[in-house]
């Protein structure tokens, strides 16, 4: 097998991962102290561990997700063209986006009205003035709405480079450690500042009901983006870069505790650096170091040939029809286990392969019925 091949393996190996580790965030936010009041399922019982964890899975699982997206972007353009490629990320990207924000959605803002005691009388005033107006969300389909504005803005830098910008090169000007540091102080930077200046880091910006987004992760997001866009360029992780997953996996694990210490545990007396280390450059070094990590022990980590790893294949393939329906099914199962008397750790443990096994059976079944339709429409042409 080639490194080409691995690398698509690997790759998709990771994003199926991301996929579950946020699976595993937002079910874990059931189950945490200081859980936001909108959030949409809460357990009578909680623990800080889960809040631990959420600070945790909340630094980087959409910032490797956005550097997978970088990843083939490029690949993408050579194989499709300018105008296909953007037509195919439409219809692949825009449309998901466009169905979940109006027809799920709703149902989330719903359930974040009657979480913080503000019900809507009626289905009329609850779209014109719930979720239209206080209420208004996208879910987890915001990153599809800014992943397809990053697509657009790619194509159109693309467009006046030339050719010449999807072309691989193994020896780029600048290294791959300067890139790394400078994309850490501006994320840090920006974050510190929209977090002062705009909005809090925590909360979400709508901009006319089509990008929603948190502004303080805003250039972090579109920096690895671009990160990803540069690596397959300068073919990181076979010919050119190769980073060591083991040093990398360490640095990701000081930054990860890192956060967490100075998040929960500040001096008696604290002041703005230390907020300014604490809220930007902890979280943005988990983000970037871990997306580093990931990328490289996955390519480098071999698939074993049994049973079990060919329904993570399937899974694998799935993986981004599972993120779209996720929530759909995630929050239905936390609210049916909240009644049991198990301790939380298990339902957390059951809610995440309930989740995915049953997103995808439906999509399995979706994707059988659908070529069935499409083979008795061939058999009534061949007979006609």
């Amino acid at each position: 097998m080639g490194p080409e091949k691995e690398r698509i393996t690997g790759f998709d190996s990771l994003r199926f991962f991301m996929v579950f580790l946020v699976i595993a965030l937002h079910s874990a936010m059931t189950y945490m102290e200081y859980a936001p009041p909108w959030w949409y399922v809460m357990d009578d019982h909680r623990n800080i561990t889960f809040t631990f964890l959420v600070v945790f899975l909340d630094s980087f699982p959409m910032s490797v997700l956005f550097f997978l997206a970088g990843y083939f972007t490029f690949p993408s353009l050579n194989k499709k063209g300018k105008n296909l490629f953007l037509k195919e990320k439409l219809l692949r990207i825009g449309m998901p986006w466009a169905l979940g924000v109006v027809f799920v959605a709703p149902f989330l803002a719903l359930a974040s009205a009657v979480a913080v005691g503000y019900p809507p009388p009626n289905a009329y005033i609850f779209m014109t003035s719930y979720f239209l107006g206080p209420f208004y969300q996208q879910g987890p389909y915001w990153f599809l709405g800014v992943l397809l504005v990053f697509m657009a803005v790619f194509a159109f830098f693309a467009f006046f480079i030339g050719a010449g910008a999807a072309v691989k090169d193994p020896n780029p000007r600048f290294k791959p450690r300067v890139l790394l540091a400078a994309l850490w102080i501006v994320s840090a930077l920006t974050y510190y500042l929209s977090g002062r200046y705009v909005k809090p880091a925590v909360d979400w910006l709508n901009i006319g009901y089509v990008l929603y987004f948190q502004p303080a992760r805003l250039v972090g997001y579109a920096g690895i983006f671009a990160l990803g866009c540069h690596a397959w360029k300068a073919d990181w992780f076979t010919e050119g870069w190769s980073p060591n997953a083991s040093a990398w996996g360490a640095i990701s694990a000081v930054s990860a505790v890192l956060l967490i210490a100075f998040k929960f545990f500040p001096p008696p007396e604290y002041g703005e650096l230390y907020d300014l280390v604490s809220e930007t450059f902890t979280y943005n070094a988990t983000s970037i170091s871990m997306t580093i990590f990931l990328s490289s022990f996955f390519l480098r980590t071999g698939k074993p040939r049994s049973r079990l790893a060919e329904l993570t294949q399937k899974l694998e393939r799935e993986s981004y029809g599972i993120y779209w329906l996720h929530m759909i099914v995630l929050m239905p199962t936390l609210y049916l286990l909240k009644p049991l008397d198990i301790p939380i750790v298990v339902k957390w443990a059951l809610s995440l392969p309930a989740t995915v096994m049953i997103c995808f059976a439906v999509l399995r079944t979706a994707g059988l019925y659908v070529s069935n339709r499409g083979r008795n429409a061939d058999n009534k042409l061949s007979a006609s």
